[in-house]
């Protein structure tokens, strides 16, 4: 067994180090600075005193309401537009040039798209500020990932077993569906679930489009406005000089709890799949 590692190797630790330790340890300072907020009433109690006592429930169920309708927006049209460029799309200059765009607009910042979807959603086609116009813009922000995702799994799937399935007398679109996809189900999900962690965090596209920091009660539909975390914490944190430090570290500790979840729920069950291939 080796236990002498050469200076190259070591420089890679070295660097896996530096590039592992600062997140590592960001997460673990957010945690042990919330420890003294967190509790069943701060996740499960409405708000008092705009935030200062109480919980963050709203906060909490309107992150949930924007997750939902954010996914219910992207996946049809994000795994159908992924979908024909990988499998159906002709190879020539337009379909580089759509390839190109989606590279580019995951590039975007996101208050980029906030100002989208207030002209478009808000404004233009007259949804107001809502569950919906928010939904909607986030839907824009991550559909070059779930789109990309949807491409790269089906890439991922053997040309070879396309080409069975046609040997066989089945059309393109059956085998799409009935062979490609379901090989693919897995790289398209963790992929989707990956770019809704990303939208949970974001704050710019909802500020203007419907979130809002105090409400009397939760949103009862999509045309609702709601309160969502990343938008709470930063209210907090910038225009309300009462608030205790301790709540809004277990605010941020809850938001970083919801997209952990995701993320590393996403990456265990993709590992789980991958071990259960036989190809």
């Amino acid at each position: 067994m080796r236990t002498k590692y050469s200076l190259k190797e070591l420089a890679c630790l070295l660097a896996l180090g530096i590039a592992v330790l600062p997140p590592l340890s960001a997460v673990l300072y957010i945690f042990i600075m919330a420890l003294p907020a967190l509790s069943l009433e701060f996740v499960t109690a409405m708000p008092v005193r705009r935030g200062i006592e109480g919980g963050i429930l709203p906060a909490i169920v309107g992150t949930v309401w924007l997750m939902f309708g954010t996914s219910l927006a992207v996946l049809p049209i994000g795994v159908g537009a992924g979908i024909y460029l990988a499998e159906f799309a002709p190879s020539n200059r337009l379909t580089r040039i759509l390839e190109m765009a989606l590279i580019n607009l995951a590039g975007v910042p996101s208050v980029v798209f906030g100002l989208f979807g207030y002209a478009v959603f808000v404004i233009m086609l007259g949804f107001g500020p809502s569950i919906l116009s928010a939904s909607l813009t986030l839907a824009a922000l991550t559909l070059p990932l779930v789109v990309t995702a949807t491409r790269q799994a089906l890439y991922g799937v053997p040309t070879s077993f396309r080409e069975a399935s046609l040997s066989l007398g089945a059309n393109r679109w059956q085998t799409v569906s009935t062979i490609v996809l379901p090989c693919a189900r897995t790289g398209i999900v963790t992929g989707t679930l990956l770019a809704m962690a990303r939208a949970a965090g974001e704050t710019a596209p909802i500020l203007i489009t419907g979130a809002a920091f105090a409400l009397p009660g939760l949103p009862s539909s999509f045309m609702s406005r709601f309160m969502a975390l990343p938008y709470h914490l930063y209210i907090s944190a910038t225009q309300i000089p009462a608030m205790p430090p301790e709540r809004m570290w277990a605010t941020a500790a809850v938001l970083l709890f919801l997209v952990l979840t995701m993320q590393v729920g996403a990456t265990i069950w993709r590992e789980q799949e991958r071990r259960n291939k036989s190809w």
